[in-house]
């Protein structure tokens, strides 16, 4: 439905005609009612339905300035009264709802990546020119400039537009897929694995998981193309096009939303991505000359870095971490992955001093992800003392609950050979994962943080009048009931997908605890296997395996919404 709009003192006047087919619970209300209507705390936005229906929708963001706070849209500001009877209100969000995605914007956003695409991809190629790998070297080469060229005549072919919400979240739900597959082809060609293991790792590694079909002696290019990979898919590929390609304005901030999130660490969205990938460039560079420091050959630091900071997981060792001898190794690994799975905003506390650091330790996903990690390590250990000794199980199970729970995947012990009961320890921990603004995945502390709150209230309540006010609240910070919803619809969303996909490793024989491990790893981008992934595994379970990777990358709703038939089809 195409329709007509003026904006007028930041808000959108549709003419009469046109919407009458929508209609809300709102029938019969009076209209006067629309000039004091605060929708769940929020601005409120009205739309009459032929002057019989009353639609109020709450709008988070002022309609014209989605990046600024909430902006008042009472009448005493903006007259809104004088506009209802003149014609029809319309907030740009509701509009979009009813309007299909704008193919060419999608094409030309794509095209952008596909020119970072190309950076990346010349990486790997220069590492091969390092090892005398010439053919790989081509290979690579030729794939970045094709992938480049590509990019290019979008960019250039395509008109220009602005992003709205729906395309930016249809291009964090295909950009992930997208890459895997890019790099999926240089993989299959310079190691000779057939493309749907080479699409298997390409997936696991730019969604930084770490599950591996690869066979032994791939060689060491493929070996850090994949850490590689793994670096760039744990900061995203659309913060560094932010940092770089895209101009500021609404639809930065839509892109940088839809794939990171909104809470920024700067004044914008521009200059928070470029905050972003600096810090991240001086946590790998933290960890890359510790793990010189501990004696790990050049090479094999370089991969680790970059793999353990995106709290990858992918090791140059066919033991993982356990290829490596001695007690420094494991400490430094275990370090790079737990920096990258804080929030990386409190990094930019540390310059604050004492104050800083006061307010690093005073943050709640800081104080809740210790706690959960000391829980974990606690519960693990006594699961560990029964098959080891204390001595062997005390470091085992440090480091390995702080590989689960920050989703790093690393290992140094066979976790195949674990209990049944330790296994179960890690599953949780992986389900719960790192903080928000991080590299980590899983659920995330600070959602679990407020599942935890909605809990406590419901209880809280039953002492309380019904006329009290009771606000949940995660630290200082109030909830909105729709972020509630938000949540329990990824939490609930989360469960099925473990389910389904247990389920279907389960009819091929694999026993209910192996299973729910295997398949919580790959959607919590962890990593970390029992044995049963690997070359031989049937198809069926290797794409089950791919499709809870990058649900687990994108966190599951955008691709929803790519799949939903009204981002396609005009209704």
């Amino acid at each position: 439905m195409n329709l007509p709009r003026i904006a007028v003192q930041g808000i959108l006047v549709y003419p009469l005609s046109g919407l009458s087919q929508w209609r809300g619970p709102e029938a019969g209300a009076d209209p006067r009612a629309c000039c004091a209507a605060r929708g769940e705390g929020l601005p409120t936005i009205c739309l009459m339905d032929n002057y019989s229906r009353l639609l109020i929708f709450p709008c988070r963001y002022g309609v014209n300035h989605p990046e600024k706070n909430p902006e008042d849209v009472s009448p005493k500001k903006n007259d809104l009264k004088n506009y209802l009877f003149k014609g029809r209100i319309f907030g740009q969000y509701m509009y979009e709802l009813v309007s299909p995605v704008d193919l060419s914007v999608v094409l030309k956003y794509t095209g952008r990546l596909m020119m970072a695409i190309a950076v990346v991809l010349a990486v790997p190629m220069a590492m091969a020119i390092v090892f005398m790998e010439s053919y790989t070297a081509a290979v690579y080469g030729l794939t970045a400039v094709f992938v480049a060229c590509g990019g290019f005549i979008l960019v250039k072919v395509l008109p220009d537009g602005e992003l709205r919400w729906k395309e930016s979240l249809v291009i964090a739900a295909i950009i992930f897929p997208f890459i895997a597959l890019l790099n999926a082809f240089p993989f299959a060609l310079s190691t000779g694995m057939s493309l749907s293991d080479s699409f298997f790792e390409a997936v696991s590694g730019i969604t930084t998981t770490g599950l591996s079909v690869a066979p032994a002696g791939v060689g060491p290019v493929f070996l850090f193309a994949r850490s590689w990979l793994q670096w760039v898919g744990g900061i995203g590929i659309v913060i560094l096009v932010l940092s770089v390609l895209v101009q500021p304005g609404t639809s930065a901030f839509r892109l940088f939303s839809a794939n990171v999130g909104e809470n920024r660490i700067g004044p914008n969205v521009m200059v928070t991505a470029r905050i972003l990938v600096k810090i991240y460039l001086v946590i790998t560079a933290i960890a890359f000359i510790l793990l010189l420091l501990s004696g790990m050959p050049v090479f094999d630091s370089i991969c680790h870095a970059l793999s353990a900071v995106s709290t990858g997981g992918f090791s140059t060792g066919s033991d993982s971490i356990a290829s490596f001898p001695g007690f420094f190794v494991p400490l430094v690994i275990a370090a790079g992955f737990l920096m990258g799975a804080i929030n990386f905003g409190l990094y930019t506390r540390i310059t604050g001093g004492l104050s800083g650091l006061k307010e690093i330790i005073s943050d709640i996903q800081f104080r809740y992800f210790i706690v959960v990690l000391v829980i974990g390590f606690l519960l693990l250990l006594f699961t560990m003392s029964d098959s080891m000794s204390f001595a062997d199980a005390l470091p085992a199970s440090a480091f390995q609950a702080a590989s689960a729970l920050s989703t790093a995947g690393f290992s140094t012990v066979d976790i195949g050979s674990l209990s049944d009961s330790s296994k179960a320890v890690l599953t949780m921990l992986m389900w719960i994962g790192g903080c928000s603004g991080s590299t980590a995945g899983g659920i995330k502390i600070m959602r679990l943080v407020i599942l935890f709150g909605i809990v406590h209230l419901v209880f809280i309540r039953f002492f309380l009048p019904k006329e009290a006010l009771t606000p949940l609240k995660a630290g200082d910070e109030v909830i909105e009931p729709v972020q509630v919803y938000h949540i329990l619809t990824y939490v609930i969303l989360y469960v099925l997908v473990i389910l389904v996909s247990g389920f279907i490793f389960m009819l091929h024989g694999i026993g209910p605890g192996d299973a729910f491990f295997e398949v919580s790893s790959a959607l919590g981008t962890v990593g970390l296997s029992t044995g049963i992934t690997g070359p031989g595994m049937a198809d069926l379970m290797k794409w089950t395996l791919v499709v809870d990777m990058v649900l687990g990358r994108i966190e599951i709703i955008p691709l929803c919404i790519l799949l939903f038939p009204r981002t396609w089809i005009r209704r």
